[in-house]
């Protein structure tokens, strides 16, 4: 390597460490002497159930704090506290905006125990627990025998292999988009459960077994029906392999 190749590296070496120390400086300037890192607005993305304002007072996050003195991840552990998130992401957007990017849990069905009612998503988790209904167009279900329900846990009941069928019923049946036509569902001491629709007829389900086969088979019946524009009192799917249909007129 030739003397003037040398210099020109040197040089080339000495100009890059001036703008380092150069950007640094400046870097330090408006770190400790300015607000251009101070938080000036929080931005709130999935949310529907909760408040832009709940939100941003359970993550902590204050207006005009510097931007690199948040904890993202304690920031996250905060949000996820709150019942209704099933996760969080939070993000910089420098140089002075916060992101809180969400997903909430949403409720699919009411727990009635004894006059209190406890609102659960599709993961059994208790969302909230309160002494009225306030949403008539969610699956109301009774008869499970509840232990210790408290708001953020998943619901704990005496019989678990119940518990588990109840909640393949309530997913399958959302699956199958089914679950908006359900008004309720008695579970009784034998284990077998009454569906009762918001048309007012009811389904003698039976047991909690081949749930899938047993939705799709109401399926069937209510679209025939539907399509014969002939109306129903109960149909029974507890008798045998045939169902049973007893109409307005019988």
């Amino acid at each position: 390597m030739s003397k003037i190749d040398r210099k020109i590296r040197k040089k080339k070496k000495r100009l890059i460490f001036l703008i380092i120390l150069l950007l640094s400086a400046t870097f330090f300037i408006l770190y400790t002497k300015t607000s251009f890192f101070h938080i000036s607005s929080i931005e709130i993305i999935g949310n529907e159930k909760i408040t832009d304002e709940k939100l941003i007072l359970a993550s902590g996050i204050i207006i005009d704090e510097n931007i690199f003195k948040i904890n993202l991840k304690m920031v996250e552990e905060n949000v996820l506290l709150h019942p209704y998130i099933k996760s969080v992401k939070i993000k910089r957007r420098l140089p002075n905006k916060m992101l809180i990017n969400v997903d909430e849990r949403k409720e699919v069905v009411i727990i009635n125990d004894f006059g209190t009612y406890m609102y659960l998503d599709e993961e059994g988790i208790i969302l909230n627990i309160l002494s009225e209904i306030k949403d008539e167009h969610i699956i109301e279900i009774y008869g499970l025998d509840i232990q210790n329900p408290r708001i953020g846990d998943k619901l704990s009941t005496k019989d678990e292999s119940i518990q588990n069928k109840i909640f393949d019923f309530i997913n399958s049946s959302k699956d199958l988009g089914l679950i908006n036509s359900f008004e309720r569902v008695i579970l009784d001491e034998e284990k077998s459960i009454s569906i009762f629709l918001h048309d007012e007829g009811e389904v003698a389900f039976g047991t909690l077994d081949d749930i899938k086969y047993k939705l799709n088979f109401l399926i069937s019946i209510l679209e025939e029906l539907e399509e014969k524009n002939q109306g129903y009192r109960k149909i029974h799917l507890d008798k045998g392999s045939n169902a049973i249909i007893i109409k307005d007129n019988d």
